[in-house]
């Protein structure tokens, strides 16, 4: 059997438990390749026979840049999937709602994983008590998740009762703020990012990691509307010209 692990992550976390998982694969016999979201072309996922998609929760959800690569996958007919998430808050409905766009392409999830990660949300640095996860036991558990996969992918194709994954749907203040956070909502919600001139030096290190190609340089970086919040460019400023103000916000959560 043939695997292809597929992951988008920004602090490594992510990309280290799709590793483990590979791990786990090869070491039940199956040939598994891993690769960054951003490399993987409809090609890889026409030859494999189980196919992984990973993703570190953001606003309760996973990013839009998962989302969107998820809506353009070609179309399988009952293809064996399976999904994991690494998160340091609450991930509310995040894999049941990736089981759902993934069947709509045509893919069936066997199985999920879920590992702590830590949280590099800016307005969460004093609060956020995970640092240094996943640690190394949520690793071993990921490989042994690996090492699994290949017997429910077995099951999934010889048992025609075979049971699904079933995501209790969750509810409540969460979920009210997973739907909050999403569209223009989050223009008035979160502080605007910009870049103070008198301090950009124009590296272009942003445009050249910003996960959805949202910073263009002109001459001084500039954001548009494919932005997914994830302040990565202000977290990674070598001169840290981008500033926010998160006090009004803490404020307003008791944070």
């Amino acid at each position: 059997m043939k695997a292809l692990i597929v992951y988008f992550s920004q602090t490594g976390n992510t990309e280290r438990v799709a590793a483990a998982i590979g791990r786990g694969l090869e070491a039940a016999g199956v040939a598994c390749r891993t690769v960054a979201l951003a490399d993987a072309r409809p090609e890889m996922m026409a030859e494999a026979e189980l196919v992984g998609i990973g993703t570190p929760v953001f606003y309760y959800k996973e990013p839009t840049v998962v989302r969107d690569w998820m809506a353009r996958l070609p179309a399988a007919r009952g293809k064996a999937a399976f999904t994991f998430i690494t998160h340091g808050g609450n991930p509310v409905n995040t894999l049941r709602r990736m089981q759902k766009q993934l069947g709509r392409r045509g893919y069936t999830v066997v199985k999920s994983f879920t590992a702590l990660g830590y949280d590099s949300y800016p307005m969460y640095f004093k609060s956020f008590r995970e640092w240094g996860r996943p640690e190394a036991d949520e690793l071993r558990l990921a490989a042994e998740f690996g090492e699994r996969l290949s017997g429910e992918v077995g099951r999934f194709r010889e048992d025609r009762n075979f049971s699904r994954p079933r995501y209790q749907f969750v509810g409540g203040a969460y979920f009210f703020r997973s739907m909050l956070c999403q569209g223009g909502m989050m223009k008035r919600i979160f502080p605007r990012l910009e870049a103070d001139e008198k301090l950009c030096t124009r590296c272009g290190t942003c445009r050249k990691n910003c996960p959805t190609g949202a910073i263009t340089m002109g001459p001084y970086p500039r954001i548009d509307d494919k932005c997914m919040w994830c302040y990565l460019c202000e977290r990674i400023c070598p001169v840290q010209a981008f500033r926010t103000d998160w006090e009004p916000l803490r404020k307003k959560l008791k944070i």
